[in-house]
């Protein structure tokens, strides 16, 4: 290894390990200082996710730990295929790990039913237009079984989180969740039902909501909350509530507890349903 190479680990090391530590992940300390450079190597588009949202990025930064420190447990760098995969790339080293180890670990628990299938299209079969379920199938099929990937995927994370353990720097935290803005913890305040609505203005279902929400907004401006979070301008809150699919509302009672949540184009009368639920007068 070179000395410039050797120096520029070794400048990394000590500028890390100097550093205040924000998190400890089963003793694995992430500092300020790492949190910076990984953050610094993220594509522009990701980067400008998390340029006001550190802490948001310090939860990525312990679970890619925890993902890691799992496969080398299961010694998922030892099989000869993954080994091949490292060394024919080494600066993907870690990637390489962590979807091995969901292949291995998760993605083949994954099985959707016909039934569920059938069960999917009758439920949505007013915004099917016409086509029928053999036509729509293969679709349907794929958006299942990307949903049960992502809810496996937050089960095992979930499961490797509860199991670990993790330290947080309350004193790092405080200092930059004061930098954030969240409406949504504001709406709170005045203690009624809240709806609030996360879509983008590019997405079909959304903009049939859109006048909905509005006409909601304009009726029930002094018993209720009711906002529209456009997914897009609010990285931060779209990570924050785990919206992955759009549009997607959540209702909250006066307290701001999480009542219910529904995904997709959601009818005004089912919305005050739910309102009602959550206290709605």
């Amino acid at each position: 290894m070179g000395k410039i190479m050797v120096y520029a680990i070794l400048l990394l090391f000590f500028s890390c390990s100097g550093a205040e530590t924000v998190a400890e992940v089963n003793g694995k300390k992430i500092s300020s200082a790492c949190l910076q450079n990984e953050l610094k190597k993220l594509p522009d588009a990701a980067r400008k996710n998390y340029e006001n949202d550190h802490p948001g990025f310090l939860e990525e930064l312990i679970t890619k730990e925890l993902l890691l420190q799992e496969a080398k447990v299961l010694k998922i760098d030892t099989i000869s295929m993954v080994k091949s995969r490292i060394n024919a790339d080494k600066t993907k080293r870690d990637d390489i790990m962590i979807e091995e180890l969901f292949k291995r670990e998760v993605l083949p628990r994954i099985l959707v039913s016909e039934e569920a299938m059938k069960k999917f299209y009758d439920d949505n079969k007013s915004q099917m237009q016409g086509i029928t379920y053999d036509q729509m199938k293969s679709q349907i099929q794929s958006y299942l079984t990307g949903q049960k990937q992502m809810e496996m995927a937050d089960k095992y994370i979930a499961d490797l989180r509860a199991k670990a353990k993790i330290k947080r720097s309350d004193k790092w935290l405080k200092a930059e969740e004061s930098k954030l803005r969240n409406p949504i913890d504001e709406a709170f305040k005045n203690k009624l039902p809240t709806m609030v609505d996360f879509g983008a203005g590019t997405c079909l279902p959304c903009i049939q909501m859109k006048p909905i929400i509005e006409e909601l907004q304009h009726e029930l401006a002094t018993k209720a909350n009711i906002l529209l979070i456009d997914v897009n301008e609010n990285p931060v809150l779209t990570r924050k509530y785990k919206i992955m699919l759009i549009p997607t509302q959540i209702f909250f009672d006066a307290t701001g507890t999480e009542i219910h949540r529904h995904t997709g184009f959601y009818p005004k009368d089912s919305i005050l349903v739910n309102l009602k639920k959550a206290g709605l007068n």
